[in-house]
């Protein structure tokens, strides 16, 4: 509470009066308390467990006025083993409680305090606190595939002694030691290095999750975005040629029927692989003959059923199945599948893989490379029927489902499959 008092200045004509304002004190002295037990009939201090040294402040009560809230702090004083430690720890207390004071402290805002600190996030919970802003509307296999990538990096990141770190302390320089790490050190179970093509998609997926943390204010900057990106070779399945395919298609026919079903779904409906595992006899329409199909781009696609493998869908005899059953399984017929869908994908490659493996194909041959194969062939007939470039491009666009015509050309650009037409007509020059 403010006193006021008034001093008379004379002698002048009139009186003038000078105001000045008497604030009580809002803190007393901070002191050292210092327990003490008794010695030869003295009082001494002690350091002995239960005998806790603090420093002390009375704080002016806003109810009653007067200075009787007693606040302790404690800080590192107990933790010293001598006498003369805690009493030098003590007077530094005093003095940093005094500055504190002086610059306007108030320890009755301590609960605030503390729950604006606990706003400072471990990089730990930053992370799965970014992960469940960032898997809001996401498919399960993009949540399950972003959920591996930063198990992944959490896991190094405890080795390092990372994990429990306030984030804004995680910053550019031991990211690289993790993208290094990746780079230089990480060997795959078969002893071969990441590709640029997987580094890129980790690096990807921890950008975005930095980016949520910058939304929500918890970070001041995304650094991971400003990381130049790796060379990428964009074909990862090459494509198989006419005779390839046919020695697979009689190899399947003796050893695998089931996967033989399987397969035309990517050549004639170019559809792929995890597209199809996503297939519900439901998605059939055998009236209208088309399907819908989950996409990597879009919730629903319509897709046209075509002549080639109508006798393949036929002869799986759907109609004898619950609708909401999966129309592949690893029963070899429709049926309940409710593993995740990368599983479903790792199942399926590794029952081609043993196709490879027979046939003697190398490790840049998968199941996409039907998809790839069948565009392939697409492209070379228009070609030999005198279509253009553009025409081939246009006519090929609704069939792979691409968005844009620059991404049907560098898809085709990367098959390596576009030849020019022949241009006899155009030069005159004989030899």
């Amino acid at each position: 509470m403010k006193k006021e008092r008034y001093f008379k200045i004379e002698p002048t004509s009139e009186p003038t009066y000078i105001k000045i304002t008497l604030d009580k004190p809002q803190y007393s002295q901070p002191k050292l308390y210092i327990p003490t037990e008794e010695k030869n009939g003295k009082k001494v201090p002690t350091v002995k467990p239960g005998n806790r040294w603090y420093v002390w402040f009375l704080w002016r009560n806003p109810e009653t006025d007067n200075l009787d809230i007693k606040i302790k702090r404690y800080k590192e004083i107990n933790r010293a083993k001598t006498v003369k430690e805690r009493k030098a720890i003590g007077a530094a207390l005093i003095r940093a409680t005094e500055i504190m004071l002086e610059r306007g402290w108030n320890p009755l805002n301590k609960k605030v305090e503390k729950k604006a600190k606990s706003k400072v996030m471990t990089l730990e919970k930053a992370m799965d606190y970014a992960l469940q802003l960032r898997s809001v509307n996401k498919k399960e296999s993009t949540v399950a595939d972003y959920t591996v990538r930063l198990e992944f990096f959490k896991s190094w990141a405890k080795k390092k002694g990372y994990l429990g770190l306030p984030v804004p302390k995680f910053d550019l320089e031991k990211f690289y030691e993790y993208y290094d790490y990746l780079l230089l050190e990480y060997k795959t179970d078969k002893n071969k290095p990441l590709s640029n093509a997987s580094i890129e998609n980790h690096k990807r997926l921890l950008s975005s999750l930095f980016t949520q943390l910058k939304n929500k204010r918890i970070i001041e900057h995304n650094f991971v975005k400003d990381i130049p990106k790796l060379e990428i070779d964009p074909q990862q399945n090459t494509p198989f040629t006419n005779k390839e395919i046919k020695r697979i298609r009689e190899y399947l026919q003796e050893n695998d029927p089931y996967l033989l079903k399987f397969i035309p779904f990517i050549t004639s409906c170019l559809l792929r692989p995890r597209e199809i595992l996503r297939l519900q006899i439901k998605d059939l329409n055998v009236i209208d003959f088309v399907l819908k199909v989950e996409t990597k781009t879009e919730i629903l696609a319509t897709v046209k059923i075509t002549e080639k493998i109508k006798p393949v869908i036929e002869s799986m005899q759907l109609e004898k199945f619950p609708l909401d059953y999966y129309v592949f399984t690893p029963e070899g017929r429709p049926g309940e599948w409710n593993s995740k869908l990368n599983s479903k994908v790792g199942y399926m490659g590794k029952r081609f893989a043993k196709v490879k493996e027979a046939l003697g194909f190398g490790e840049e041959y998968g199941l996409y490379s039907f998809r790839h194969s069948s565009i392939g062939n697409i492209q070379e007939n228009l070609q030999k029927m005198g279509y253009s470039e553009t025409e081939i491009v246009h006519k090929i666009m609704p069939i792979t489902r691409h968005k844009t015509e620059k991404a049907v050309r560098t898809y085709l650009r990367n098959l390596k499959k576009y030849t020019p037409q022949d241009h006899s007509e155009l030069t005159t020059l004989e030899i």
